[in-house]
């Protein structure tokens, strides 16, 4: 086994970490972004584009869980994209990934409707989904770890990481494309106006994959291929040395994926069936999201004062009274309760995910960052997308469809966040600790 000595580096320049930050957020932004525009899409137009020979309920199924095949090949990139990062360096894959990102995007935006080539639609929307989370599982570990060992001398690592996972601007800017072209295209958005947004985020992905280019390879990963302290096989020493850790990280984060079981996209398809105008449903996740943006900073700063664990801990707390709260607001088809509902749910967990990426790269030395930070982290999206892919459908089509299913929702929804809560209180702090 490779030698675990830590390596003491210079800390880079401060212009340096910014530039690295920029780049990551860019590919974070594509990651964010493609979830959501494609569960926009998922639950207004692919029930139409490429599942119209069943009934409404069921077409929504099955978009759904054509939506989240993705979450199925996230771990996949985690093990396969954190052993060479951990072999390799993160620079080098870390523009793999962005490259298998840009082609998932891109293909699900050109691929033809049932319409047009039957099944063989269906199955090349699945295989771009497939595709694109190959590459995004390795988008996290690997972006935690290279800004964590940039940043390894600040004190504001909490900060830095929240880059890593950009979730309110990506939203904002899916939910704004998706309503502007939405409304410029008419009758046209189902035939191909709901495409441009994936499109726009391939340009995004190509951007993204330029900026990596210029950047320079982590200075303690340098510093550990120089001592040959590199791991013959990094995703086997991680789960050998570091199982419990991984598993516990995972579940402690698994109410982070409640945007995609509770807004969006069942959230869209519920508010329509109240009455709610198609084009509005949107803006509320807009707005969501526009409020999102400054308590995901607030959130990387109170994880740098107070903790990690602690920040997490208490978005654990307020999602579980979010939950509480989103229907009751929604029901009432009152366009300012709706929002608050929205903005209450992604805020609260917003403030979580702010802390997860610093969190996660520091409980794992730098032999083994990548690969312990992303299985981490994908094993949780693996767990929620294991419930939006199969469990939230089967809820919806046993709740007699969209607009009678808000009971199973809220039900699922409390258990995914009690769980977390439950995880994180046996999880440990890493604030103040140095970078091993």
């Amino acid at each position: 086994m490779a030698s675990s000595q830590s390596v003491a580096v210079a800390p880079p320049s401060r212009k340096e970490l910014r530039r690295l930050v920029l780049a990551i957020g860019l590919g974070g932004i594509v990651e964010y972004y493609d979830a959501f525009i494609a569960s926009f899409a998922a639950s207004s137009v692919w029930p139409a584009v490429f599942f119209p020979s069943v009934g409404p309920t069921l077409a929504l199924a099955y978009s759904i869980a054509s939506f989240g095949a993705f979450y199925l090949t996230r771990p996949l990139g985690a093990m396969l994209f954190g052993h060479y990062g951990d072999k390799l360096g993160r620079r080098t894959t870390m523009v793999w990934v962005i490259t298998a990102m840009c082609i998932g995007l891109v293909g699900v935006g050109l691929t033809p409707g049932y319409a047009s080539i039957g099944v063989s639609a269906i199955a090349l929307l699945v295989i771009f989904r497939l595709l694109f989370g190959l590459g995004l599982g390795g988008e996290f570990g690997g972006g935690a770890a290279w800004i964590t060992e940039y940043a390894s001398a600040s004190k504001k690592r909490s900060f830095w990481n929240v880059w890593v996972t950009p979730a309110p601007i990506a939203l904002a800017l899916a939910a704004l494309s998706f309503s502007i072209i939405q409304t410029a295209t008419g009758a046209s958005f189902l035939t191909f106006g709901w495409r441009i947004p994936f499109l726009l985020g391939g340009v995004l992905a190509v951007v993204a994959l330029a900026t990596r280019f210029r950047l320079q390879e982590s200075p303690m990963f340098q510093a550990m291929r120089s001592a040959r302290s590199v791991e013959r096989t990094p995703v086997l020493q991680a789960l050998k040395e570091k199982w419990k850790t991984i598993l516990l990280l995972s579940l402690a984060w698994t109410f982070g994926g409640l945007p995609s079981i509770l807004q969006v996209p069942f959230s869209i398809s519920y508010m329509v069936s109240l009455g709610v105008s198609s084009n509005f449903a949107p803006v509320t996740i807009l707005i969501a999201a526009v409020v999102g943006i400054p308590l995901l900073i607030m959130g990387s700063l109170l994880g740098d004062r107070v903790g990690r664990k602690r920040t997490i801990l208490l978005s654990s707390l307020l999602s579980i009274l979010s939950v509480f709260a989103f229907f009751s607001l929604v029901n009432t088809a009152n366009t300012g309760l709706i929002v608050v509902a929205q903005v209450f749910t992604f805020g609260s967990v917003m403030l979580g995910v702010s802390v997860v990426p610093a969190w996660f790269a520091e409980q794992f030395p730098t032999r083994i960052r990548q690969s312990g930070a992303g299985l981490s982290y994908q094993l949780g999206a693996l767990f929620a997308g294991i419930i939006t892919v199969a469990i939230l459908p089967a809820l919806i089509v046993a709740g007699g469809g969209t607009s009678t299913a808000a009971f199973n929702v809220t039900i699922l929804s409390l258990a995914v966040c009690v769980v977390s809560l439950l995880s994180i209180l046996v999880t440990t702090e890493t604030k103040g600790k140095p970078v091993e």
